[in-house]
Order: structure tokens, then C-alpha cells, then sequence
């Protein structure tokens, strides 16, 4: 099949190998770019360091890195603890697949009432925070990086709907499908689009969608992938 994927760059370049692998062919609109805030960070007494996102350490300096290397890490998903270590990270403590289990990892590990600074995106869910909140921590957010919106479909993928030579898109998130259809809209190019196969990483990624959208069993790329196959 033909795979649109919408993801920022360094991102989509791993599901277009993940798909290849699975003799699919990929076909990269970004619809978000990755950017740097240039925030300081301030540690003041935090006790613990939290992120959700190896784009955090792609966006965090050295200088700001060396601030925060000697408290304990605790992250969502292999790859951010990777990008931390990167930076002089020592390994995570723990490390999750979802938040809600990486709140339950980190009540046992650090005492009621711990300051830690969260590593965050400009563009999130308030769903960790207030989870870390009710669990008697307090957070100090640190907003890193943050995802711009890119306007415009890339040719490639303008000239694919184009064509009728595009057969599915990947849906990592309710924003990025959102741009997604935005950009589809401005290219006039809705009717085109509305035979594709949406794949969806949640239902709520789906609700943006509408009807005819897969929701992925397990919300992961891994998951994404196993339901296009599905289809």
C-alpha cells in the first residue's frame, strides 16, 4: 500500500522504514515541525526530572542539560530515556509506555510531596500533570520545544491524492489530523482524500476524522501498523 504519513520529520522517517519493511510504500507530508523554546531552566529544588517526549532532549541545550543530570529521570517510552542519555542522562529509574503508568512507577520511588520539573511540550494533554498532582507531587513545567504547524501538503503527497495513488494515512494524533485535513482542505483536495483508509492511534484521534477511520488496538506505531494490515 501507499502510506501517507504525516508525522515531523525525524519521526516520519522511522515509520517510512517501518513501513518499507513491511513492503509498503511511504509517502511524507509533515504536518508539524519540532522546534526548540530556548527556555532556561530553572531547577530551584526539584528533586526529579519527568518527560513525556524525546523531543524534550532533542530540545534542550547542553548548558540547560547539565542543570538537571544529576537528579532522577523518569520517562514515557525507551527512545526519550535514549535521547536523555545522550545529553548525560544516567539511565531512567523508570520507564513507562503511558503516563498513567509512569505516575504509578514513580509514587513508590520518590516521597509525597517531591518537586520535579517536567520537560513538556508547548502543545499537550494536561493528563500527566494532573495525574502527578493527585498523586501529592509538585511540578514545575518546563515548556522545551514545541510542534509548528506546517501549512501546505508536501508536493509529493499533493501530487499522490492527485493521482488516486495514495491508499492510507497514519494518524499519530488528534492535532496533526486536524493540520492534516486543514492542509487537505486549502489544496482542494477533500474528495480525493475521502476514499483513503484512516488509520488512528485512538478514538480520539478518530472523533477528528469521523466516520470510516480504524482506531489502532494498541495506541503505539506498532499498533497503527497492525491495523493497516488489518484493512
Amino acid at each position: 500500500m501507499r502510506v501517507i504519513v504525516t508525522r515531523a520529520s525525524a519521526d516520519a522517517e522511522r515509520t517510512a522504514a517501518a513501513l518499507r519493511a513491511r513492503r509498503h510504500e511511504a509517502l511524507l507530508s509533515p504536518v508539524l515541525e519540532i522546534a526548540p523554546t530556548g527556555a532556561a531552566i530553572d531547577p530551584q529544588t526539584a528533586q526529579a526530572v519527568v518527560a513525556t517526549s524525546a523531543h524534550a532532549f532533542d530540545a534542550l541545550g547542553r548548558g540547560e542539560a547539565a542543570k538537571l543530570i544529576h537528579l532522577p529521570l523518569f520517562v514515557v517510552g525507551a527512545r526519550t530515556g535514549e535521547a536523555a542519555q545522550r545529553l548525560g542522562f544516567a539511565p531512567p529509574l523508570a520507564i513507562a509506555a503511558r503516563a498513567s503508568e509512569l505516575v504509578a512507577q514513580m509514587v513508590p520511588a520518590l516521597p509525597v510531596g517531591a518537586r520535579m520539573i517536567y520537560l513538556a511540550g508547548r502543545d499537550r494533554k494536561p493528563d500527566l500533570e494532573r495525574a502527578l498532582e493527585d498523586a501529592g507531587f509538585l511540578i514545575d513545567a518546563a515548556v522545551v520545544y514545541e510542534a509548528r504547524a506546517i501549512e501546505a501538503l508536501s508536493p509529493e503527497v499533493a501530487t499522490a491524492l492527485k493521482q488516486g495513488k495514495a491508499d492510507a494515512v497514519l494518524h499519530f494524533s488528534r492535532r496533526s489530523a486536524r493540520l492534516f485535513m486543514n492542509c487537505v482542505r486549502r489544496a482542494g483536495l477533500s474528495a480525493e482524500v475521502a476514499d483513503l483508509r484512516h488509520i488512528c492511534i485512538s478514538q480520539d484521534v478518530a472523533a477528528e476524522i469521523g466516520a470510516g477511520s480504524k482506531v489502532a488496538k494498541t495506541a503505539d506505531g506498532a499498533g497503527l501498523l497492525r491495523a493497516l494490515e488489518q484493512m
